[in-house]
């Protein structure tokens, strides 16, 4: 873990639900320093619902006060974020607000208006109720629009479902007009924070799936790079995002830099993979989310030598002219990733609903 610190990595736990706190499992990730920030996915939530009895008396009083289905949901991970951020408010004040964030979710069924996004964000933060909570917004549909809106009240914004430099540009765009219309409505710019997550797992799981069924005999060796040769590429715009004077302007007022998350949400694996994944994605400033057993393997880990991310965008973009010749077009793919991921995330959220039903 040292090592990592040392290049100005943090990891995240990326499988967070209230099963955590009750076994005293994230209290333990966060004094041994293993954790600087959690998400909460309503897929795991439905796990620990299924599999533990964590939720049984708020779901037991949620039902006996007839609270609609939506509703119920809401509460329970309002409830899970609540005590993630007081977990990890010690983080948080020591960092200054850096780091200690907790992310959780609206419902995934509103990614076409940017309006009920919007809204339904700004209540779930007063839900929670704690300066270090980050609301959890896809970039398909409406949702960039939606981010900025939510920016601009103060509120703190998780940008999802990127798998290209082009939308990862304009969620930076986002940002900094967010922040602008944050900071003119009395905010301060300090306060808001922000995080763009891309699932690199999900991303290289598709394109060697589409590498498996090609004829071109460069295929085999291109196999595992897709990933990081995106990273790299969007780690190289996150650098000159913060050389413009736009951004200049915004850090003058206090404003910090969106971060960069790595994660790999709908392409589970062994620890062992997980981190052979993070060896890849190291560079200042970057975070990566793990699941719990990932982050307790680390210690048996050797590696994590230096940055692997900077200086390498002329690597990645001959790697993405490799998937060219092999038929592999990353715009399109990108776009089938995103509708693909707000589809996954849609079926935990119904799946959800369906478990907090009353009895």
């Amino acid at each position: 873990m040292d090592r990592l610190s040392a290049e100005g990595v943090v990891l995240w736990l990326d499988d967070y639900h209230r099963g955590r706190l009750t076994d005293g499992s994230l209290e333990r990730l966060v004094a041994d320093g293993l954790v600087g920030g959690v998400i909460s996915r309503p897929a795991a939530v439905a796990r620990a619902v299924a599999d533990t009895a964590a939720y049984r008396n708020q779901l037991r009083g949620l039902s006996g006060a007839a609270v609609p289905a939506e509703e119920r949901v809401y509460a329970l991970i309002a409830e899970d974020a609540r005590a993630a951020c007081l977990a990890l408010e010690p983080v948080y004040r020591a960092t200054k607000g850096m780091h200690g964030w907790v992310s959780l979710g609206i419902a995934p069924g509103l990614a076409e208006n940017a309006r009920a996004m919007a809204d339904h964000s700004r209540r779930l933060a007063e839900m929670v109720g704690r300066p270090n909570v980050l609301i959890r917004i896809p970039a398909v549909g409406k949702g960039l629009a939606a981010a900025g809106d939510v920016l601009a009240h103060g509120v703190g914004v998780h940008v999802t479902s990127v798998y290209s430099v082009q939308r990862y540009a304009q969620a930076v765009d986002v940002y900094f007009r967010g922040l602008e219309r944050a900071t003119a409505g009395g905010h301060a710019a300090s306060a808001v924070a922000s995080l763009v997550s891309l699932d690199i797992g999900h991303l290289n799981a598709r394109v060697d799936a589409l590498l498996d069924g090609s004829a071109d005999p460069r295929a085999a060796a291109l196999r595992g790079q897709a990933g990081v040769a995106v990273a790299r590429l969007v780690y190289r715009r996150y650098e000159e995002s913060l050389g413009g004077p736009q951004w200049r302007s915004l850090v003058a007022d206090g404003a910090r830099p969106q971060r960069l998350l790595w994660t790999s949400e709908n392409a589970p694996d062994s620890p062992r993979a997980a981190l052979d994944r993070l060896e890849g994605l190291i560079a200042w400033m970057s975070l990566h989310a793990l699941p719990q057993q990932a982050l307790e393997a680390l210690d048996l880990r050797e590696g994590f030598h230096g940055d692997t991310l900077s200086g390498e965008h002329g690597a990645a973009r001959r790697a993405l002219d490799a998937y060219g010749w092999a038929g592999i077009v990353f715009d399109s793919l990108a776009h089938e990733l995103e509708t693909a991921a707000i589809e996954n995330e849609r079926a935990a959220w119904e799946r959800l609903l369906t478990m907090t039903q009353p009895n």
